[in-house]
């Protein structure tokens, strides 16, 4: 009896194994039906136009097409379809799948996607664009070439991503003689969508940019510039915080040269759900109707009335020998600020916030005209003159902003006479 047994498992060991290949490829199936039907969305309908599954293997063949207008207009001025096949060999593996995917008869696109799923469908992808290089030869045509470029990283099932890119060179020839030259470019990420709102991190850094004029002259260049985006919604409050840092080594543009530049913008505290429905609104459709601005007005009022900020915490910038500016300053409209829409002059006597600035004296002598400007200011007593500058503190009240020394100017003037310049 015990060798029966003995034999009977071993054989219903064999048995499983033999008919574990199946199953990994009924689950992969599953897998890859689910994920197909998930990226479904306004832009972009995907779709399975043929599976056929094997034992060891299976062969897919899917469907995508872009549906948004705008997208598809552009495909088709660099010459591309509005549509993609794509066929993918997938391997059925003991607690995974690997699958290698191409796109069918476009061979101007060299793209390969590389992805191992487990089955729980976690996954992690390669996508490689090989050496690309393209011509068109009407006027406003361009020659374009890029390098080997890598987009790696891992997505889960509940929709969280990180990622990796890497662009070694990008560089594009116009017909007219202006050229644009990028160099290396990397980008890396970590979060997931929401909604139509990325929540987590995202990071972009270039090497060098540099956009040159039919005469070869630089109209503008960056080096190591960096761009990081993040966003986060707190869980108690609903409410969404966002922030972006721009930063640049040298600056260069047909208005003169900046040494170093630091530009770091936060949005915070807003209604997680009248923002989400607004910026679904706004994507959806960038021209807005008279049916659209009024199905806003509901969210807008919302937004409003719970209240958010806008800061500025840092914009700092170098010009030439120790020529530096720095801002700091800070919006918040409060909470309780209702029927906006009804009445919109209640908004700037609600608002309140700070402003901190300040301009080196080695900046405000190179720059005649900032000079004036400062000079002008100071006789007014809106700037403070110290040692190593000169300093403007101010506090927004009621509609006011008070400086330091005691003066007062309506912010409504400040606007008007800003809306007024040429």
């Amino acid at each position: 009896m015990n060798q029966l047994k003995k034999y009977g498992a071993i054989g219903g060991a064999i048995a499983l194994a033999l008919c574990w290949p199946l199953a990994v490829g009924q689950i992969g199936q599953n897998v890859v039906t689910d994920g197909i039907n998930q990226l479904n969305s306004g832009s972009v309908t995907a779709e399975i136009v043929k599976y056929d599954r094997g034992y060891l293997s299976s062969e897919v063949q899917t469907r995508y097409v872009v549906t948004d207008p705008e997208m598809a207009e552009m495909l088709a001025a660099d010459g591309l379809p509005n549509q993609f096949v794509v066929n993918s060999h997938v391997s059925h593996g003991l607690l995974s799948l690997k699958a290698h995917s191409v796109l069918d008869d476009v061979d101007e696109l060299p793209v390969t996607l590389d992805t191992v799923t487990q089955l729980n469908g976690n996954t992690d992808f390669t996508l490689t664009f090989d050496a690309w290089h393209q011509a068109t030869d009407d006027v406003d045509g361009a020659m374009v070439s890029i390098s080997r470029s890598v987009l790696q990283g891992h997505a889960t099932v509940l929709g969280e991503i990180t990622y990796d890119l890497t662009v070694p060179s990008v560089e594009v020839d116009f017909n007219s003689g202006e050229k644009l030259l990028l160099s290396a470019l990397k980008g890396s990420g970590q979060g997931r969508m929401s909604n139509g709102l990325w929540l987590g991190e995202q990071m972009m850094r270039f090497g060098d940019v540099s956009i040159s004029s039919t005469d070869q002259v630089t109209m503008f260049g960056m080096k190591n510039a960096q761009y990081e985006f993040s966003s986060l919604v707190e869980e108690t409050t609903q409410r969404v915080s966002s922030q972006h840092v721009f930063s640049v080594e040298d600056l260069v543009t047909t208005e003169g040269t900046v040494d170093k530049l630091l530009v770091d913008v936060e949005l915070g505290n807003l209604d997680s759900e009248s923002f989400e429905h607004l910026l679904n609104l706004y994507q959806s459709n960038p021209v807005l109707t008279e049916e659209d601005v009024e199905s806003a007005i509901p969210y807008v009022e919302t937004l409003v009335e719970k209240g958010f900020y806008l800061s500025m915490n840092k914009m700092a910038l170098t010009l030439g020998d120790n020529g530096e500016f720095e801002s700091q300053w800070k919006i918040t409209l409060p909470e309780g600020t209702d029927n906006i829409t009804q009445n919109p002059a209640m908004l700037l006597p609600a608002l309140t916030g700070q402003l901190d600035t300040f301009f080196s004296n080695e900046l405000v002598e190179q720059y005649p005209f900032i000079k004036q400007g400062v000079d002008e200011a100071i006789v007014m007593e809106f700037v403070e003159q110290t040692d190593k500058g000169y300093q403007i503190n101010a506090e927004l009240k009621e509609g006011n902003l008070l400086f330091k020394s005691g003066q007062e100017i309506p912010l409504m003037a400040l606007l008007i006479s800003g809306a007024m310049q040429p």
